[in-house]
């Protein structure tokens, strides 16, 4: 699972969080209702908060919002789960202009997005908060969509959080502070993240004692191999644990050119 010299790559990091569904899914002791996305998600949402305007047809034509709906729906990724079943969901947040990875924790009952952060200082904060002004814009309008509070059972004018504000209105945004920091010119970030987010899943605040990034590594590349073996032994699939996506539906918008080929 890497260095101390090696940033953790999208891949190591989506399996981090696909056993970490796994684990939320099927696990009937965890009480704390979480799911996650992939890394993949906010390069949506950035696209989708670039282009966004309310009468922009051709962010539907593109086809961008109607991804973030399949992730809020349930049916993006193997072992997740549709948004309403849940109050916590994980966003992985890489922090480019840093080479930074981050965890924002969306809050279904507190209306506010909580930002998990292993490199916190004033300058750097700045650049975390501009990543996640536009999840905070773009999720409310894909929970809309959605119908997620119909389904989730929120009456967003009388619950007393949601009726302080407009539907559209951005989710809140707080930095949670005192939580263990890396070293100092290590590039842990993604394995801090990662195990952020597992501290969570346990309906536990995260420490702000330091732990070894050595003994994380060892231990999560030892979880996923055991797991990985006892998969390969069931000979089970990942594609019985994806669930049925429905159809799409095409719309077409004045201009569409429509080629018989």
């Amino acid at each position: 699972m890497g260095t101390p010299c090696q940033t953790w790559s999208y891949e190591q990091i989506d399996v981090c969080l696909y056993y970490l569904r796994k684990k939320s899914k099927y696990d009937p002791n965890i009480s704390y209702k979480f799911s996650t996305v992939d890394c993949n998600f906010m390069n949506i949402v950035t696209t989708v908060f670039d282009v966004y305007k309310l009468d922009d047809a051709t962010l539907n034509a593109s086809g961008k919002k109607y991804h973030l709906n399949e992730y809020v729906s349930g049916f993006r990724m193997h072992a997740t789960v549709p948004w309403h079943t849940v109050d916590h969901m994980f966003i992985l947040v890489h922090v480019k202009v840093n080479h930074h990875w981050v965890i924002a924790v969306i809050s279904f009952n507190h209306r506010c997005i909580y930002i998990y952060d292993s490199l916190s200082t004033a300058g750097h904060d700045a650049a975390v908060l501009t990543e996640i002004e536009k999840l905070a814009k773009v999720i409310p309008i894909c929970l809309i969509e959605c119908k997620f509070y119909e389904n989730k059972g929120i009456d967003i004018d009388n619950h007393p959080i949601y009726k302080l504000n407009d539907k559209m209105d951005p989710f809140g945004v707080s930095i949670v502070e005192n939580v263990s920091q890396q070293p100092s010119g290590s590039l842990d970030c993604g394995l801090y993240m990662v195990t952020y987010a597992e501290c969570l899943t346990f309906g536990e605040a995260v420490s702000c004692i330091d732990f070894d990034p050595d003994l994380i590594r060892i231990r999560y590349a030892s979880l996923l191999w055991d797991y990985g073996t006892r998969k390969a032994n069931a000979k089970a699939q990942s594609d019985d644990e994806a669930p049925m996506r429905p159809l799409r539906i095409t719309e077409f918008i004045e201009g569409t050119k429509v080629i018989d080929i």
